[in-house]
């Protein structure tokens, strides 16, 4: 069959117009905008297909679906680093919705902390440090959250991980249904969860908590820990033996200002408190003991003071907390419990700096496929701990571990340990 010139001419603007709707929906498929810091306001229109990236400081992104227009602003803690996060809104009218992070529950100023998920044989551990808030000025019907599960964004692969909520005026958080999915474009997995009653006004937290199941294996672990000590004294002390241990140790003490007795010391009720808080949580921070105490900050610190002073407590500083334990000759936390424990990234990044000495950022970019500005973050964070230092070679900066600091010594102890 011959086609006319009309014809052929009709087909050929059909085959054009068709490239040129495919080659849009293409461009229109996912569009990204690049935010120098970690804030910004956002006003979306419902395109079909289309999913709007936020690129922040710290290869931070953030992506945005919606069939509904919406607005609001997007807003994160400067310490997050490396999370790739997509928010899929479905609605029947137009929202503003807010999104607030931080690394951990505390940086919303709770009176109380919510507990951690409980199921029968399984163990939550929360290592992620990244928590959503979302407050919408409606209720939504619905939101789908994933999350992508590679490393360079923060989660295992090969990990377990359940999608958490919580909800303003509960007690603790509670597990998602989590589906983990393939992209198919790019053949990563990712993590899935779904929210169906987002109320108006409302604070709902949303994170990832690792999964672990529970074995007899796993309880021997957590007896033996219950028995192990630290220069003769038990890690885990119930409070009348620790107070016997204060009575009849033979430690120097320099009073300095104050003139107390260690019974005087001992016998007052908000320091008890602390004593109390200290014991039942090694490590606890400044301000987590402010809101458990309900003390002004002048307060807790003089009692913190004095307990100081008589060597009842001891402290340290890991990065930007100021953090409590019992008493002993040494400091049974090490730098990587607050600091690197968050970022499985930067450990990794110090043990290829351990393994190979003289490597520098490029490098280091390269073998973890990892952009540079990533890496120098990370490289900054090793440095302020003190547990890497450079050297310059040339045009490069090479990296180094500082074997003498606390961690090297306490993980070669480690390693010497399990040969």
């Amino acid at each position: 069959m011959k086609l006319t010139n009309n014809k052929k001419i009709g087909l050929s603007l059909f085959c054009i117009l068709l490239v040129i709707f495919e080659f849009n929906l293409v461009i229109f498929n996912i569009k990204g905008e690049d935010i120098s810091g970690f804030s910004t306001y956002y006003n979306q229109n419902p395109i079909q297909n289309q999913t709007v990236y936020y690129n922040f400081d710290n290869s931070i992104r953030f992506g945005i679906s919606t069939n509904v227009s919406v607005n609001g602003k997007i807003e994160f803690d400067s310490a997050i680093a490396n999370r790739d996060t997509l928010i899929i809104i479905g609605n029947e009218q137009p929202a503003t919705i807010n999104f607030t992070s931080k690394t951990d529950i505390d940086g919303f100023d709770f009176q109380k902390k919510p507990k951690g998920p409980s199921e029968a044989n399984f163990q939550y551990k929360y290592q992620f440090n990244y928590i959503i808030q979302i407050k919408a000025n409606i209720s939504i019907t619905n939101i789908t959250i994933q999350y992508q599960k590679v490393q360079r964004y923060g989660l295992n692969p090969n990990g377990n991980y359940k999608i958490a909520r919580f909800r303003k005026g509960n007690e603790s958080w509670d597990l998602l249904s989590t589906e983990e999915k393939i992209n198919e474009s790019t053949g990563e997995p990712y993590l899935e969860t779904q929210i169906y009653d987002l109320d108006a006004n409302n604070e709902d937290y949303i994170t990832i908590f690792q999964v672990t199941r529970l074995s007899y294996d796993w309880i021997w672990i957590i007896v033996i820990i219950a028995v192990v000590s630290i220069a003769g004294l038990a890690i885990l002390l119930s409070k009348k033996e620790y107070i016997q241990f204060l009575k009849t140790r033979t430690v120097p003490v320099d009073k300095g200002a104050h003139q107390l007795s260690m019974e005087d010391v001992l016998d007052n009720e908000n320091r008890n408190k602390i004593i109390d808080l200290i014991l039942d949580k090694p490590g606890i921070h400044f301000n987590e003991l402010l809101r458990e105490t309900n003390l002004s900050a002048g307060n807790l610190a003089w009692h913190l003071d004095i307990l100081g002073t008589y060597k009842v407590i001891g402290k340290k500083r890991i990065g930007r907390y100021l953090v409590y334990f019992p008493y002993y000759e040494k400091n049974p936390i090490s730098n990587i419990d607050l600091k690197l424990q968050k970022s499985e990234l930067t450990l990794e990044i110090l043990e290829m700096i351990e393994i190979q000495p003289g490597t520098y950022n490029n490098q280091i970019a390269k073998q973890l496929n990892l952009d540079h500005k990533t890496v120098s973050y990370h490289i900054n964070k090793l440095k302020d701990l003190g547990l890497i230092h450079s050297e310059k070679s040339g045009r490069k900066k090479k990296l180094y571990p500082n074997l003498e600091a606390e961690y090297f010594n306490n993980h070669n102890n480690n390693n010497n340990d399990k040969e």
